[in-house]
């Protein structure tokens, strides 16, 4: 450009997409008026702009269909067992971090401590049955023993006395 302004060619870009301020404006035309190298960029940028704004652009089409369309599908049955499952870990996620919060190492301690708590239970319990039976449960451990002695020297006799008839 020559005149007032240089001959820079953002300027007449902007004037061609009309993106200059008024003032600005003026001043661009007024100096494309007196320098023919930069009419003649901003005719052929004019051209360019018309004939770009004439194309027609096919819409884009959405991608996920041909996604869609290339995962390996599964029968119904699979499918229905992956939903349950899903089904299942959301409910159990969900019930964990309602009950817990956001600590899943909570309700693994709590039912450790529940177990425990019931083998410690079932401790107590088998030693007050103990307690409370227990002379009478070694009496009975002692007559059944005294049973076993009878019943092993009876059968001792009676296998000497066939074996010496024989």
């Amino acid at each position: 450009m020559n005149g007032r302004l240089p001959c820079a060619p953002e300027p007449i870009f902007e004037l061609a997409d009309g993106s200059l301020e008024p003032e600005r404006e003026r001043e661009v035309r007024a100096h494309l008026r007196g320098c023919r190298d930069c009419q003649t960029l901003y005719e052929r940028e004019l051209r360019l702009n018309a004939s770009l704004g004439s194309l027609e652009f096919e819409a884009p089409r959405p991608v996920y269909r041909d996604v869609v369309m290339a995962l390996p599908t599964r029968s119904v049955k699979a499918r229905l067992l992956w939903a349950a499952l899903a089904l299942v870990l959301l409910l159990v996620t969900s019930a964990t971090l309602i009950l817990y919060g956001a600590n899943l190492a909570v309700p693994v301690v709590d039912a450790i401590g529940v177990f425990w708590g019931f083998v410690a239970g079932l401790a107590d319990v088998v030693q007050v049955v103990f307690a409370a039976v227990g002379a009478a449960l070694l009496i009975a451990l002692g007559a059944g023993a005294l049973v076993d002695l009878v019943i092993a020297a009876v059968y001792l006799s009676v296998s000497r006395r066939r074996a010496r008839e024989a």
